[in-house]
């Protein structure tokens, strides 16, 4: 890792849909409540290290978000806390209707997952979604001073880094993607015109960071296809700079995980939890309610499990909790019904009057609930069908410093590439569940500790403040280390093979020879 003690930036400026705050009402009037999830932390940390490296205290970070209504109403003052000054946009709810429900849910959201046929194409929906990242634009430029670091998030602003650069084009902006990159022949189903918007976008920032090595292949791919530019090693090779493109895994803060399953209140609760379930083996997932999460291959493969082993039955439940999302869209809706029927069935054929096999809810669990189940179950049963990284399945690692308990994990989730310790699984092949399941629930208590011990230590190598951390340095890099695209990149017979064959794949090897 790098030393980012050269690091010159005066200003973190932090561009996503969301705000990382709510607003509460007290007695002094409104005031900003930050939230404390894992990316706030990292962030927080990542200012704090930039403040560090100039010898001086971390300045406010600025977080540019969307604003509902309620924030319009609000003085400048009651938008700023100790640490964050937010920068609510604005915008006609017809415009948020087509770029937020349309373009970035009804259509990236779906195909980006493998679900095309659930995408809607709708011209209107990406001329809001063109107009949503230009009012973000507009916030960003009235906001940006010379040294400021620009960092962007996510799928639903894929257009404003070039926006910015064409705006300021001496300005230092990175760009994360949260959810999966796909394959090219998944990028192929969008209009030319749109595809083409999309990647430039993208390459409007001067890194670009991806959960997985498999993600940052994808997106290469794209650009040579649809853009048709060369790559050098990690680098997109434009006509006056390069982009540098790399995995950054996002992960968790281990410390918080860690300490927190062994609070009192944590154990109160894990030990109301057992005694109701009778200490029977507890399987426990958690997932928001989404078509990407696998929840009825889950229940499939749970039953299976207990139409082939009916000497577990009595002796195991399985907790499950759906957290609710967008169930007012029939989409979600159906997929409620669906998975509400699955688990009465089941019930219904396997249960007794002193056992259900599935504990099911449909609603939001508390932290500390939270923790208390991570912490009381046997078996962690996450099996999205795809899933950019996960981040329960690091939580649940993290909370155990009793070293007991299984991972189940889907082969389609990001965090299978670094959690490899766990049974990994096709979350489509119900008997691959079903043996999964079997083979937790009777594996010995010392492959258990073996198995968390190699991931916890992973976790704590690589946790949230990691990945802040090795972002920043990309950028480090990039100033200190940055070609010159003349001397050191030996770009125009690049530039002069592309003219003639421009459809092929260009990558250079290490040599710096061009690779057929």
């Amino acid at each position: 890792m790098m030393n980012t003690s050269k690091s010159s930036f005066k200003r973190l400026l932090i561009v996503s849909y969301r705000l990382p705050f709510s607003i509460q009402q007290t007695e002094e009037g409104a005031e900003l409540l930050q939230n404390s999830g894992g990316l706030v932390s990292a962030v927080l940390s990542m200012a704090e290290q930039m403040g560090q490296n100039q010898g001086k205290s971390a300045t406010k970070i600025h977080w540019v978000g969307h604003g509902d209504s309620s924030l319009q109403q609000l003085n400048s003052s009651a938008l700023e806390n100790d640490t964050f000054v937010a920068h609510p946009v604005f915008m006609d709810a017809a415009v948020h209707k087509g770029f937020y429900e349309g373009f970035s849910n009804d259509l990236i959201w779906p195909l980006f997952h493998y679900f095309p046929s659930y995408a809607s194409f709708k011209e209107h929906d990406f001329d809001c979604y063109k107009q949503a990242n230009t009012r973000f634009l507009e916030e960003l430029t009235a906001l940006i001073e010379p040294g400021d670091l620009v960092w962007i998030h996510d799928f639903q602003l894929m257009l404003l880094p070039d926006m910015l650069r064409q705006a300021i084009p001496d300005a230092t902006i990175g760009y994360f993607f949260h959810i999966p990159f796909p394959t090219y022949e998944i990028i192929k189903l969008l209009p030319r015109t749109w595809r083409q918007s999309l990647i430039n976008g993208i390459l409007g920032a001067d890194v670009v960071g991806f959960h997985t090595t498999d993600y940052v292949q994808h997106f290469m791919q794209s650009v040579s296809e649809v853009l048709y530019l060369p790559i050098i090693n990690q680098r997109i090779i434009l006509p006056d700079r390069a982009v540098i493109v790399n995995a950054f895994p996002i992960s968790i803060d281990f410390n918080k995980f860690n300490s927190s399953g062994q609070e009192a209140d944590v154990f109160a609760i894990q030990q109301h939890y057992k005694n109701l379930l009778r200490h029977n083996k507890i399987i426990f997932s958690v997932d928001r309610l989404d078509y990407t999460k696998g929840i009825t291959s889950r229940l499939l493969g749970y039953e299976r499990f207990l139409i082939q082993n009916p000497d577990w039955h009595d002796k195991v439940t399985f907790v499950m909790t759906v957290v609710p999302s967008r169930d007012k869209i029939a989409q979600y809706q159906e997929l409620k019904r669906e998975i509400e029927e699955t688990v009465g069935r089941i019930n219904g054929l396997f249960g007794t009057i002193g056992w259900r096999p599935i504990v099911y809810s449909y609603r939001s669990l508390t932290f500390t609930e939270l923790m208390a189940l991570y912490t009381a179950c046997n078996i962690a049963l996450i099996t999205p069908v795809r899933d950019g990284m996960n981040l329960v399945c690091k939580e649940f690692v993290a909370s155990r410093h009793d070293l007991k308990g299984v991972l189940i994990l889907s082969e389609l989730a990001g965090a299978a590439q670094e959690l490899q310790d766990a049974i990994i699984i096709n979350p489509t092949d119900t008997q691959e569940v079903a043996d999964a399941i079997k083979q937790a629930l009777v594996m010995p208590l010392a492959e258990q500790e073996r198995r968390l011990q190699h991931m916890r230590k992973h976790l704590q190598n690589h946790n949230v403040f990691r990945w802040s951390h090795d972002f920043l340095s990309a950028f480090n890099d990039m100033i200190t280390n940055q070609p010159s695209l003349e001397t050191d990149l030996p770009i125009q017979p690049f530039i002069s093979a592309f003219s003639d064959a421009h459809k092929r794949l260009l990558l250079v090897d290490f040599d710096g020879t061009l690779a057929p």
